[in-house]
């Protein structure tokens, strides 16, 4: 028990490593883009920007994905990273744990613990991509899962928890 919930918070750290690491980088490459390009134009608005799927599905941020999905692979972990409408994913499935009932509870108070003690990070990633794209929102939602696809833990974030 005590490995498998050491593995769960290995995965909400990685987790947060790309949270806190490819977010930023690219949306200040997003912005710095934004900038040139308010500065071409007097005006310039969120229909400049494009939406948060063109965004995560840009050559730059597969590029990321790719180099954080064997990071988790190296790990033991398969990683799903996508972005559907306003919601960025991190899908997490422990490939080689399988938890019964009675397991999962405590799982996912460790997660929530985990999860909740860097929820400032995911708020910022939902901030710094809703700032590079032109969604109205951005909800980064994060799911951890064992090795038969049962849900452990799921959470979302967006700016308006930061307030």
């Amino acid at each position: 028990m005590k490995k498998r919930i050491f593995a769960l918070l290995t995965i909400a750290c990685l987790a947060l490593s790309i949270t806190a690491c490819g977010e930023g980088s690219d949306t200040q490459d997003a912005s710095t883009d934004s900038t040139e390009q308010s500065t071409e134009s007097e005006e310039s608005s969120d229909s400049d920007l494009p939406t948060l799927e063109e965004y995560f599905n840009s050559d730059i941020m597969q590029s990321m994905v790719d180099a954080a999905k064997e990071q988790y692979a190296e790990e033991g972990i398969t990683a799903e990273l996508y972005a559907q409408g306003n919601e960025l994913h991190y899908d997490f499935t422990m490939d080689d744990i399988v938890t019964t009932e009675e397991e999962r509870p405590a799982l996912a108070e460790a997660l929530q613990a985990s999860t909740e003690a860097n929820a400032d990070s995911y708020v910022n990633t939902a901030t710094e991509a809703k700032a590079a794209v032109s969604n109205d929102s951005v909800t980064v939602v994060l799911t951890f899962m064992d090795g038969e696809g049962n849900v452990l833990y799921t959470q979302s974030f967006s700016p308006a928890d930061a307030e």
